[in-house]
């Protein structure tokens, strides 16, 4: 097998590993071996690490408050920021919040807003249930994956 034979054959490979959803292929022919790993596809997060970055310093004082209040929190569903960014319980400053504690709220119910880059990026309920706890203030600078409501 010549080289162009094995890079038409590696080619095939690879295609075949992506149409497949395999992480890799290893083929052994008398003295030769061929071994092909696909790399996973780079995370679409890559833009909110960036913006991670410069609050390190922050995001070791909540890391430190992280387990306590993971320990306090009732039973049920927890609701986590998806971005990095500034929390707002409401659409505006004078409008009445999206929702309290007590209230009930259905699967896609908007529970609150994360400002990130200047966009307005409305959290929605992932279940129907109860708001059992809101565990930011309006203007809190969130973190990725911080726990923010929980619903039971």
């Amino acid at each position: 097998m010549d080289i162009k034979e094995l890079k038409d054959v590696a080619i095939e490979l690879m295609d075949a590993l992506k149409a497949k959803g395999l992480g890799e292929v290893e083929i052994e022919l008398d003295d030769m071996k061929l071994k092909i790993k696909s790399a996973p596809p780079a995370p679409v997060v890559a833009a909110p690490a960036a913006a991670v970055a410069p609050a390190a310093a922050p995001a070791a004082a909540s890391e430190d408050e992280a387990p306590a209040a993971a320990e306090d929190l009732p039973e049920g569903t927890p609701v986590r920021s998806p971005l990095v960014g500034t929390f707002y319980s409401s659409p505006s400053p004078d409008a009445p919040p999206f929702v309290l504690v007590g209230q009930k709220v259905k699967e896609g119910d908007t529970l609150f807003i994360v400002e990130a880059m200047k966009t307005m990026n409305e959290i929605k309920s992932p279940c129907d249930g109860t708001v059992v706890r809101i565990l930011a203030q309006p203007g809190d600078m969130v973190e990725y994956n911080q726990i923010i409501v929980v619903i039971e």
